[in-house]
């Protein structure tokens, strides 16, 4: 049998959940339900249940699976019964990724289609929240994305990258770039807030206890990360806490 003359090599990670607490003494959060592709694809799942950090944290249960096929590289993560220090909830949170790259292709196409935080409660009160992963999913590939940049269809998702959260406003997708060479976007925007919180630097604001990261997504031509939940605790507390976190593609080699 000849050998190949071109493989695909996979490239697909995420984790449930996982963080650290500086103040007022060190906590460390194991990362915990990791699931990853070799980079000759396949399959990986993890699960946790009943996890507890008392007076920090509490999670029923988180599930993290990875798996690529000749078809497409898939990423999901679904965690149920989320509680933050008994003042945030959430009743479900979803990730979820899917990635094509056709062999010589210029850009992978990818869609967040499906991930949302549901049933997020602060101090027991409901935050209405849309998550905008269905547009994502109408610009798959990074090509269709500026394009749809240009024409407005994006507006207040992507994020400037030399700010925390405020929304890009350069002529064209090129202006929206970091210096590491991705897009910083969001799947919740915040310019037109609907809840009683507060938006500082990019989050919502919950006095005396956190700032709320909602759906922290970054682009790229053949890989998107995504965060959907990050908790940046400050007060009593000192520290920050992710929840729902993974990317994907891989790519051809050789690349053409």
């Amino acid at each position: 049998m000849s050998e190949r003359k071109s493989y695909f090599s996979y490239s697909a990670a995420g984790s449930a959940f996982g963080g650290i607490v500086t103040a007022p003494t060190a906590i460390t959060v194991p990362t915990q339900a990791m699931a990853s592709l070799s980079p000759s694809g396949g399959y990986g799942s993890a699960t946790v249940e009943n996890f507890g950090i008392e007076g920090l944290l509490y999670v029923r249960r988180a599930t993290t699976t990875a798996q690529g096929d000749p078809k497409q590289t898939e990423l999901t993560i679904t965690m149920e019964d989320i509680t933050i220090r008994d003042r945030v909830t959430v009743g479900r949170l979803t990730v979820h990724l899917v990635a094509m790259t056709s062999p010589g292709a210029y850009e992978a196409a990818i869609t967040p289609g499906g991930s949302a935080i549901e049933g997020l409660r602060v101090d027991g009160k409901e935050l209405p929240l849309v998550s905008s992963a269905a547009i994502f999913d109408c610009y798959p590939t990074y090509s269709a994305l500026e394009k749809a940049y240009v024409e407005g269809a994006l507006k207040g998702l992507i994020v400037d990258p030399d700010t925390l959260g405020a929304p890009c406003m350069a002529k064209d997708l090129n202006g929206c770039v970091s210096r590491t060479g991705g897009v910083k976007a969001t799947l919740y925007s915040l310019t037109e807030n609907a809840s009683w919180l507060p938006v500082s630097n990019g989050g919502l604001r919950i006095k005396d206890f956190a700032t709320l990261y909602l759906g922290e997504y970054r682009i790229s031509k053949f890989a998107r990360r995504l965060n959907m939940l990050r908790v940046e605790l400050g007060c009593d507390y000192n520290g920050s806490l992710s929840f729902g976190e993974g990317s994907g593609n891989g790519q051809w080699e050789p690349p053409n």
